[in-house]
């Protein structure tokens, strides 16, 4: 059994990053487009391969700048590219976990986890394409037993 948090506990339990195989379909276009542009054709079509690389890098910087992180107190989110968001739901205000694997992630060991939860501004929040899932999920519910058993809270459905 997990000891309880106490208010200034914020041990990080655990961090995931969403795999880049989130754009697996977005470089293999890229991966055809940009070698048939430069072989040789008239300028205007040999521009048209590269217009394809900057959505590429920027769906890239997108996953790369996700970051999911548990705390024995909060599940936070941070994303962003340019501007940095951070979204924070305390542990006991999560109502709800599941699990997701379509065929293709599950393939790479890769998983999706939707976390429901109390909190306003973010009532559902998905964590996309993190491998271990189902540890990472029942590493989730236990801290949010042991934050709702913290602050004496008990959910009435």
């Amino acid at each position: 059994m997990l000891p309880a948090p106490t208010a200034s506990d914020n041990t990080v339990i655990w961090t995931a990053r969403p795999s880049q195989w989130l754009n697996v379909p977005t470089f293999f276009v890229v991966a055809m487009a940009v070698p048939l542009s430069v072989v040789g054709l008239p300028w205007p079509f040999s521009v048209v391969g590269l217009v394809f690389v900057l959505p590429a890098l920027w769906s890239y910087l997108v996953v790369r700048c996700t970051r999911y992180t548990l705390t024995a107190r909060h599940l936070r989110i941070e994303f962003g590219v340019l501007t940095r968001h951070t979204e924070e739901v305390e542990l006991y205000r999560i109502e709800d976990t599941g699990l997701a694997s379509p065929f293709f992630l599950r393939l790479v060991g890769l998983g999706n986890l939707y976390v429901l939860g109390s909190d306003r501004s973010t009532p559902r929040i998905l964590l996309q394409a993190v491998p271990n899932t189902e540890g990472k999920r029942q590493q989730l519910r236990d801290q949010v037993e042991a934050a709702r058993r913290a602050k004496g809270v008990r959910v009435i459905e």
